[in-house]
């Protein structure tokens, strides 16, 4: 055994430091690694070990920016290169030591140790005396922190889109669904459903089309300014040309968005699809001031036994949202926005709970026995289900585009549409059967918000909280894109960072709020009508109509099959809009529930 140890070769480098050997030499050591100051040995949470998913619940701002982007703003500290990419600036703070006159970064001073780390305990070959300190001498001193501005293109993961996605799509009108069944039919309203979701998803990919042919062609024009304009480091030849450039605008440098898009499709005629919008995303907001009132009356009803009027909680939440309509750079609500996504998840799975619930209370019946039971047709409401369909999406054809942006990848950019087919599509499975259940459980006289129709109980009161705490979480992301597109037209050109401007606004935005609370207070009966009337009128054109005629005018070399597929779209949705508008008018009160 002796022999064999004799025979290894003896171990060189092993030994660290003991009591008693030289302490600067290992001080040296350790601030040539950025390791004398305290902090900076002090253990700091990583938040890159949290697991994917509930990183991008909690901090993620995907949607919000999305929702920004949508509508062309950016945030304070956002830009656009050449290209039309949007890049944040970021300020980091770094720590560097002073070196004779100048600032030298912690690290970058390294001691000699013959050229490799891997006598990194042995004493180094050469010290310079002036470097030499005593152990107890504090090198605070010669330290200084530094704030250094950086900046990073914005740019996420399809994970991260995928979120965007859901959290978009999913809120409060997924609760309206059960009752659309209901006055359709399960014959009717599954195949309206599955329908208005090709239309939605035929448009999208026409949408995101647009995206791609444009983007490229900026980028074409970027470089070819690039050859021509004189200075530019790529220029080369004659610069003749060039001195036209100069006077145009580029085109790259511009954020692309669906009313970007309608813009350079429609010239002018981009201002019906911005109003399509903005009507569309200020009906949610509606919706919502309608639907709480009627879940607070319900759950202070079985909570105190109070008979409060639908009025005073619609007042109180308009006061409440009024402050954070005000709000211009929406990242800020993420946060809000992750617990409004958590309560959403609760109130969806205990409705489903409690529908389960209630179909076992008779044991006679089983879960498919009550979806037999169901009426196959209705033929007096069922095209009011129509508008209620195209409502379901949310007007969230809006954040394709932005979302699209958002991926840095650009495997994952091709990747992109495939995912929001798989996504809206699970999405949609979804809604039927949630509707379908619940209908079942609750029967023909189930309500249009939904959870006015669960059994009264501690457990549906909590539903009801929830799912208005998510819904007055969700108002401010909901009404910002349309609040962008007002202020586009009664602050254009202002510089909205200017106090006095922000007042202005934030004016205009108190009275759009008090608007929606009194167009609420007259419709606070009429939640269903409300939902089918925006659905048809203002849902369908910017998910059926629009986005066809702008892919025929986009994108070049289609097929005479394409082109006419697309205006045959745009024409069915134009007919839709009229009969489906007609009849919701025409039959009010059967809407009314």
């Amino acid at each position: 055994m002796e022999d064999s140890e004799s025979l290894l070769p003896p171990l060189q480098h092993a030994h660290t430091y003991v009591a008693g050997e030289d302490g600067s030499r290992l001080k040296k050591v350790a601030r040539g690694f950025g390791l004398t100051n305290t902090e900076a040995r002090i253990p700091q949470p990583n938040v890159r070990v949290l697991p994917l998913a509930l990183k991008l619940l909690w901090s993620d701002d995907t949607l919000e920016r999305a929702r920004m982007h949508s509508v062309g703003t950016l945030a304070d500290n956002e830009r656009l290169d050449d290209y039309g990419n949007v890049h944040r600036t970021m300020t980091v703070r770094r720590r560097r030591r002073r070196r004779g006159e100048g600032l030298v970064p912690l690290g970058h001073v390294k001691p000699d140790y013959g050229g490799d780390l891997s006598n990194l305990f042995e004493h180094p070959s050469k010290i310079d005396e002036g470097d030499e300190e005593d152990e107890d001498d504090d090198d605070d001193d010669d330290e200084e922190s530094v704030d250094e501005t950086i900046d990073v293109e914005v740019g996420g993961s399809i994970t991260a889109a995928v979120f965007g996605i859901i959290k978009g799509t999913i809120g409060g009108a997924v609760l309206f669904l059960p009752r659309g069944f209901q006055m359709a039919g399960y014959a009717l309203a599954i195949p309206i459903m599955i329908l208005s979701t090709a239309s939605y998803l035929y448009s999208a990919n026409r949408l995101l089309e647009c995206w791609r042919v444009e983007k490229a062609k900026a980028a074409m024009i970027d470089e070819i300014r690039a050859l021509l304009l004189e200075g530019s480091p790529k220029m080369y030849g004659s610069t003749k040309a060039g001195e036209e450039l100069k006077q145009q605008p580029s085109e790259g440098g511009k954020l692309l968005s669906y009313p970007e898009l309608a813009r350079r499709a429609f010239g002018s005629g981009a201002f019906c699809v911005e109003l399509g919008i903005a009507t569309m995303q200020f009906g949610v907001c509606l919706t919502y001031l309608i639907f709480v009132p009627q879940n607070l009356y319900e759950a202070t009803h079985q909570l105190f036994g109070w008979e409060m009027s639908k009025t005073v909680f619609l007042v109180c939440m308009v006061l409440m949202e009024v402050p954070l309509a005000w709000i211009r750079d929406i990242r800020r609500l993420a946060f809000f926005n992750f617990i409004a996504t958590l309560l959403v998840a609760y109130g969806l799975f205990s409705c489903v709970v409690l529908a389960f619930m209630e179909i076992a209370k008779d044991p006679e019946l089983t879960y498919l026995d009550r979806l037999a039971d169901l009426p196959p047709t209705n033929p007096d409401t069922w095209i009011l289900f129509i508008g209620t369909a195209f409502f379901a999406f949310e007007g969230c054809i809006t954040l394709i585009v932005p979302l699209q942006g958002a991926v840095s990848r650009e495997e994952d950019k091709q990747r992109f549409p495939k995912v929001n087919q798989t996504v809206t599509s699970s999405i949609v499975a979804f809604y039927i059967f949630f509707a379908l259940t619940c209908w079942a459980a609750f029967g023909s006289n189930i309500k249009t918000a939904l959870t006015a129709s669960l059994p009264p109980g501690p457990y549906a009161t909590s539903v009801q909280l929830a799912y208005s705490l998510a819904i007055l979480f969700t108002f401010p992301l909901q009404a910002f894109p349309a609040m962008e597109v007002v202020f586009h037209y009664t602050a254009h050109g202002a510089i909205k960072t200017d106090p006095s401007v922000r007042k202005k606004l934030s004016i205009q935005a108190t009275l759009i709020v008090c608007c929606l609370g009194v167009v609420a207070y007259l419709a606070i009966d009429y939640l269903g009508n409300v939902v089918s009337l925006l659905g048809s009128l203002v849902g369908i054109p910017i998910a059926l109509v629009f986005p066809p005629i702008m892919h025929n005018i986009l994108v070049r070399d289609l097929s005479t099959f394409t082109k006419v597929l697309n205006y045959s779209v745009a024409t069915l949705g134009v007919v839709i809009i009229g009969v489906t508008t007609y009849i919701t008018i025409l039959q009010w009160d059967k809407g009314a529930g």
